[in-house]
């Protein structure tokens, strides 16, 4: 107990010496490795005490003592890791390499924006984030999935391909262990002192405008970088912080902004895990307008008209908006049937859509700049054309109702029949709406239908108050009736 308590307190005293000091350096290790006695050649790595601290204390530690020299990388997985570390792989039971010693000292975590890409040393643990010891592990893939999950405390500098035959070499598929034992023996190695250069931001350039939430903020990666610091703050002089945030690539993305054009400031500074460049020049950029709030069709309307009036409530700062209607939710390409981007109001009426049919719409706001953010999908589904006809009911002859109700407001039904047709067994049949001057007003049905009685519901909301037409036609068929609106 005694002896733990002087290794933890060892380990404070290098804590609060790297506290006080913001740069300290990089220490420089020499892995050495060997199969039966066999030199396999080396790996050099280097540790980020700035930014682990108690694991590259507790490394160097172990180092000192020679306490690595003759365990096994124990654990190798291609395009995973290369684990080892372990004091039972030095002699012990093979079926036990990997499982610790209980009596070992532990290692707090310490999660750090630094990502596990290929070359990224780790602290291995149990179950228990707070249980790292002596055991360690080489990314030999990029495993960003590990990220703020595990301690990452150092990086190879030389000797990746040596990593490379080790994880490459036979093994026990079962328990990822090599047939052949291989060894590590660790010594020190150089050490550095460089500080590493001030970031230079890339994007948004100053001043730009539209940002959306999960758009990425960007900055030419810097040589010896192992993280990043970012702050977004609404304060040109960052006294409150907006986001402040610990980054292992050249990127962010920002998933929290407050949307309405408004200005922010960003500025990032590069850490190498033994010293912090200066931070960058600041920059601004202005977030995007608001998103619509979608009016009508509300979701779940049924039996709208094939050419709703869609609405939405305005947008400060848009100029503009664009309609999307699909028939999908995820609004593919494919799926698609109604995109307009030139529409200068708040109401827009679409051409005809199909009948019966699941529908879903959104609305984007755009400036003269940018397109700003999309709007919630709603669903609606359209009035149905329906066929009442069974094989014991074809009409004998082409027909078409009066409207009922008429007069009417603002919805009415039309009837017609279609009798059997020899041709495929199909018709072509066109059932369109007129005004009294006689411009066509919507296309209810324009397909090849069977032989059967339809009914059609027309919703004129849209509409003034007169006289209109309605009219079907199909290759030997015409015949036209008139319907009054009323409102």
């Amino acid at each position: 107990m005694n002896q733990n308590r002087l290794y933890f307190l060892l380990i404070a005293l290098f804590f609060i010496s790297i506290t006080m000091n913001a740069q300290t350096g990089k220490p420089q290790y020499v892995i050495r490795t060997e199969q039966g006695g066999e030199f396999l050649g080396e790996i050099t790595i280097e540790l980020f005490p700035l930014i682990a601290p108690l694991h590259s204390a507790n490394f160097d530690s172990l180092v000192n003592i020679q306490f690595y020299d003759t365990t096994a990388f124990h654990r190798v997985i291609p395009d995973f890791v290369i684990q080892g570390g372990d004091p039972n792989s030095r002699h012990g039971d093979p079926d036990t390499w990997g499982e610790g010693d209980s009596t070992q000292v532990t290692i707090p975590a310490e999660f750090s924006g630094v990502s596990h890409q290929r070359g990224i040393i780790g602290a291995a643990r149990d179950v228990d984030i707070n249980s790292a010891s002596s055991q360690f592990y080489i990314n030999m893939a990029d495993n960003s999935f590990l990220d703020w999950d595990y301690t990452a405390y150092g990086r190879v500098l030389e000797g990746m391909d040596i990593a490379d035959s080790i994880v490459n070499a036979p093994r026990d598929l079962t328990t990822d262990r090599p047939d052949d034992k291989i060894e590590m023996f660790i010594t020190k190695g150089g050490f550095t002192n460089e500080i590493p250069a001030i970031p230079i931001l890339t994007f948004p350039e100053e001043g730009t405008g539209g940002l959306l939430v999960n758009d990425s903020v960007k900055w030419e990666p810097v040589e010896d970088a192992a993280m990043y610091r970012l702050q977004i703050s609404e304060s040109e002089n960052f006294d409150s912080l907006f986001i402040e945030a610990e980054v292992g690539m050249n990127y962010y993305r920002i998933s929290d902004l407050q949307l309405g054009n408004v200005l922010y400031y960003w500025r990032v500074r590069a850490n190498n895990g033994g010293n912090i460049s200066e931070y960058s020049e600041v920059k601004s950029f202005y977030s995007s307008i608001e998103a619509a709030i979608l009016l009508s069709p509300e979701m779940g309307d049924d039996s709208v008209s094939i050419t709703p009036e869609f609405s939405w409530m305005p947008v400060d700062g848009a100029t503009g908006y664009r309609l999307q209607i699909s028939r999908a939710p995820n609004f593919a390409d494919r799926y698609i049937v109604y995109d307009v981007d030139t529409i200068t109001t708040t109401t827009h009426v679409s051409s005809p859509l199909e009948d019966g049919k699941s529908h879903y719409w959104r609305v984007y706001s755009l400036t003269d700049e940018y397109q700003g953010p999309k709007s919630e999908f709603r669903r609606f589904v359209t009035a149905s054309v329906v066929s009442v006809s069974n094989d014991q009911d074809i009409p004998t002859s082409y027909a078409l109702g009066q409207n009922y109700p008429n007069p009417f407001n603002p919805s009415t039904i039309i009837k017609y029949s279609i009798p059997s047709v020899e041709t495929h067994g199909h018709a072509s049949v066109q059932l369109v709406i007129y005004d009294i001057l006689g411009h066509e007003v919507i296309t209810l049905v324009n397909k090849q239908q069977k032989p059967g009685n339809y009914e059609v519901h027309f919703d004129a909301s849209n509409l003034t108050s007169g006289i209109y037409f309605y009219r079907l036609q199909s290759e030997s068929f015409v015949q036209s009736r008139k319907m009054i609106l009323l409102r």
